[in-house]
């Protein structure tokens, strides 16, 4: 899971659970608005009800409480006066559906059942009535009354169950929008992590001077890329030193490695003759593993000296022309082990680099081809491009490398037959030049082999331009 995602479900969990308790709050307090106003609507028609009966009574002594025309009442209502118990008026509806007592000043919500005959056109056609109950004791000229008064809770719990849709559909909205807005708002405070993940994958050792810009700002962000190029400059000191060892090393062995080669030489030539014949075995060998340090030593300044590089002066190479060249120099190598070589080279083609080091590279390759191979094997040398690239393909048959080493024989000093490299005076470093010199061309170059049959090396190099010429 990425960062963003996590930031984005922390925030959005947050909000969701402040959201729900606000929501709780806000709920339990407007669920408590109707029921104070219904308690109040209660009181004021207790009181409006009893006062109209008094009057009623006081206008005509004969006249029946029944003549208040309650068809249409919606409340539930029982006046008795108090002492006597004497019930004063009673409400169609509480004639047909009976109400537990409710002790004065108190309150309750009651569920019954009515006669379907009371149930209105308009109201829900259950006879499960639910009524908010009241008892009031009400003082009226001088006498004293106990007034239960109810009302039906259908479009009250209507409110109720419209007010739970609109809590539960807000918080899906906000939710929705608060997880917008959270990963708007994540991938914005991770924008600089981001450019400070593209830059460093750019920086290797060909560019570790490039740096992160830390920004004028004094959060974490401008410290981490300060700390980060802080490390560069402590690996980019490091690899300096190293490769200034390297170069200064290797070039200070060419001169004494040379006076001694020639020593060896003068002593085998001179005074060969009248040497004993195990002095000059051993002065032969001598000669040979010298040769072999020159070689090594003079890789290791071709590698230096291509590593400081991080561009090449790219000017028209006659890819085929080269390739012939190289071809007939190490036909005579491969004569010698019985090694047939097949040469098929399109003709005139060309490509802008820098013929020096492409000769070294596909010189490197060849070499290797002819020292890895078998008594009587092939090398096969294909040349030919297409509207994008130039593509050399170097294929010989030999011993073959495992899958598992393939990833490193790119590798500096890596071998793959120790056993064969130290007489056929490998140092590790032939492929390893190659690759550089691809790179600089901005091309890419790929070992495929199996063990038993053919290895094939294949370097790719851009069309740059024009690379015909008349």
């Amino acid at each position: 899971m990425t960062v963003k995602t996590r930031i984005t479900l922390f925030i959005v969990g947050a909000g969701l659970v402040t959201s729900l308790l606000f929501s709780v709050v806000v709920f339990y307090e407007l669920l408590e608005q109707p029921f104070k106003l219904l308690d109040t609507v209660l009181k004021e028609e207790a009181y409006r009800t009893t006062s109209m009966i008094l009057k009623r009574q006081s206008t005509s002594e004969s006249a029946s409480l029944k003549t208040v025309d309650q068809a249409m009442y919606p409340y539930w209502i029982e006046i008795y006066e108090q002492g006597t118990n004497k019930m004063l008026y009673q409400s169609d509806l509480a004639k047909s559906a009976k109400l537990p007592p409710v002790n004065p000043g108190s309150r309750a919500i009651v569920s019954t059942i009515i006669p379907s005959k009371q149930i209105k056109p308009n109201q829900d056609r259950s006879r499960k009535l639910t009524f908010r109950v009241r008892t009031i004791s009400i003082e009226l000229d001088g006498r004293s009354f106990v007034v239960q008064i109810a009302r039906t809770m259908d479009s009250l719990e209507d409110e109720i169950w419209e007010l739970i849709f609109g809590i539960v559909a807000g918080l899906i909205f906000s939710s929705l929008a608060l997880i917008a807005i959270s990963r708007f708002l994540a991938g914005k405070i991770l924008q600089p992590i981001g450019r400070m993940k593209d830059l460093a994958q750019d920086i290797s050792e060909k560019n570790l001077g490039r740096r992160i810009p830390p920004g004028e700002g004094k959060d974490e962000f401008s410290e981490l890329a300060r700390t980060i190029n802080r490390m560069l400059d402590r690996l980019q000191y490091s690899f300096m030193r190293q490769r200034d060892f390297l170069f200064d090393t290797s070039h200070e062995l060419k001169t004494p490695l040379t006076t001694m080669r020639l020593a060896v030489d003068d002593l085998c030539t001179c005074d060969g003759k009248n040497l004993p014949p195990f002095v000059r075995d051993n002065l032969l060998r001598l000669n040979n593993q010298v040769l072999r340090m020159e070689r090594l030593v003079k890789d290791l300044l071709n590698l230096s000296s291509l590593e400081t590089l991080t561009g090449i002066d790219p000017k028209p190479v006659q890819i085929t022309e080269l390739l012939s060249s190289l071809a007939e120099e190490y036909k005579f190598l491969a004569d010698a082990q019985n090694i047939k070589m097949d040469i098929r080279l399109s003709m005139r083609l060309f490509t802008l680099g820098d013929g020096e080091k492409l000769h070294r590279a596909f010189s490197n390759i060849l070499d290797n081809a002819v020292k890895y191979n078998v008594d009587g094997g092939r090398i096969e040398l294909t040349c030919d491009q297409s509207d994008t690239e130039l593509t050399v393909i170097v294929a010989n048959t030999g011993p073959g490398v495992t899958e598992a080493e393939i990833p490193r024989v790119f590798d500096q000093f890596y071998r793959v037959e120790k056993s064969r490299s130290i007489p056929n005076g490998g140092s590790g470093l032939g492929l390893t030049i190659v690759k550089r010199i691809v790179e600089l061309h901005g091309g890419v170059v790929k070992f495929e082999s199996q063990q038993g049959g053919w290895t094939r090396v294949t370097a790719s190099l851009p069309r740059r331009g024009d690379t015909t010429l008349p």
